[in-house]
């Protein structure tokens, strides 16, 4: 895993579009607000050492109470276990789902969202997920994500919410540990199926990035739409300031008006 420094949005850009296409089939990307975060899912975080439970008896009682409690509040009726953990996911019960996002922005901004952290490094980890429908120099996009739908290791929600839809949200899913055992973070499991590298901002270029990408128009609006979204958009808006550059051959053209 390569570990990549960077201090704007137009960094960030370069990089992403240099990464390896021909053998990756889908590139998906999770911003963090902390470096030293594992990827784990949130099922995982829970701390079960001292109970008599496992991971697989909590698991499938959490989302049997969520499914059959949810019922009066929930227009979407999942059809099959990925749909149900995605639902519960997505309204935060823990579940074994990892949240990414085919959008490297939409990770970028998740990232640099909490600028005000004191937090010496954010993150946005990129996973690569292995092309086997083929690794031609030139194909279909349609061709590249055959390779997703059939092997199922990432899913692709359906679109039960406008955040799912803005975020260009996806899920990878993992596996039970047995009985008690931790859960080894997915970026240090030994896996063949894909290529890992982290995009870490000093907590110094934050605010500047978050400027940038408003300006790209992803902003607390687009990312989480809605009345809430709005209302941080605004306040944003009123009580942040930013830096205004100057184009001198732009301001030229501009004086000679």
């Amino acid at each position: 895993m390569d570990r990549i420094e960077i201090t704007s949005v137009s960094e960030f850009l370069n990089l992403v579009q240099s990464f390896e296409q021909q053998h990756i089939a889908q590139w998906i990307f999770r911003g963090q607000g902390n470096e030293k975060y594992q990827l784990v899912p949130s099922l995982f975080r829970i701390d079960i050492k001292d109970t008599f439970t496992n991971w697989n008896d909590l698991e499938e009682y959490m989302l049997k109470v969520f499914k059959r409690e949810a019922r009066p509040f929930n227009e979407f009726e999942p059809k099959d276990e990925a749909e149900l953990l995605a639902l519960a996911q997505h309204h935060g019960l823990p579940t074994r789902l990892l949240d990414w996002s085919t959008n490297p922005l939409v990770s970028l901004f998740f990232a640099v969202e909490d600028y005000t952290s004191e937090v010496e490094f954010s993150a946005v980890w990129c996973y690569g997920y292995h092309s086997t429908n083929n690794c031609l120099p030139v194909s279909t996009r349609i061709d590249r994500r055959l390779t997703l739908e059939k092997e199922n290791e990432i899913i692709f929600p359906n679109h039960v919410s406008p955040r799912i839809t803005n975020q260009s949200g996806c899920f990878t899913i993992h596996e039970l540990p047995e009985g008690r055992e931790d859960f080894i973070p997915f970026n240090e499991q030994s896996n063949d199926c894909g290529l890992f590298d982290l995009i870490v901002i000093n907590k110094k270029y934050r605010k500047d990035i978050l400027d940038q990408l408003y300006d790209l128009g992803y902003h607390h609006g687009l990312i989480y739409p809605g009345l809430d979204g709005l209302a941080k958009r605004i306040k944003y808006e009123a009580s942040t300031t930013h830096n205004r550059c100057t184009n001198e051959r732009q301001y030229k053209r501009y004086m000679a008006q």
